[in-house]
């Protein structure tokens, strides 16, 4: 499963999207570029292992994402009000369900919600675009904390259901205004200090 671990995001400040943010850890950095377009967001991402163009409304509602990994493979996802086509290498599946959110931009997404004031526990679908398959997950706040001298809002990620018992949790830290500060998951910590 493909669920973003680290996050450097150049960009304005945006309507919907968190501000910029750089996190390092044990395994390098990932960038993100936030754009505004006619249509909306545009995010871009790139990692050692892969790149990740994203489209989203101004909300950001998922809109279509172009994966690529670090061997040439493509993975397409169009999303619409009632569902997503994943095109993989070798296969096209559809995913007709309502509301998804895309994996690979969790931490903007996530983000956001913490800029508005972090609604209490959260439940939501996210489609892996590496897999094409769906996961279900909870996003918990966990309260106030301090990020390296800036206050920050704990959130706990983790997959809703059976999978929760046995799967990893990731926690994120945000400033008030949804900067992502923190980072802690499988893949090690990661901060913006």
């Amino acid at each position: 499963m493909s669920v973003t671990p680290m996050l450097v995001i150049v960009s304005a400040a945006l309507a919907g999207a968190p501000p910029s943010t750089a996190l390092t850890g044990p395994t390098g950095t990932l960038s993100w570029t936030i754009s505004t377009s006619a249509a909306g967001v545009v995010i871009e991402g790139r990692s050692p292992k892969w790149t990740v163009h994203h489209e989203a409304g101004a909300d950001l509602t998922p809109r279509r994402t172009v994966r690529t990994d670090s061997e040439g493979a493509t993975v397409t996802v169009d999303y619409s009000a009632t569902g997503a086509t994943v095109k993989l290498p070798d296969e096209t599946i559809r995913h007709d369900v309502a509301g998804l959110w895309d994996s690979d931009t969790l931490d903007i997404r996530l983000g956001a919600h913490a800029a508005r004031g972090w609604p209490g526990d959260l439940e939501f679908r996210a489609l892996d675009p590496a897999s094409g398959k769906l996961y279900s997950f909870e996003a918990d706040g966990e309260g106030d904390d301090d990020c390296g001298g800036t206050p920050c809002t704990h959130v706990e990620l983790q997959l809703a259901g059976l999978l929760g018992a046995v799967a990893p949790d990731w926690n994120y830290w945000f400033r008030a205004d949804g900067q992502l500060l923190r980072f802690d998951g499988p893949m090690g910590e990661f901060k913006a200090w």
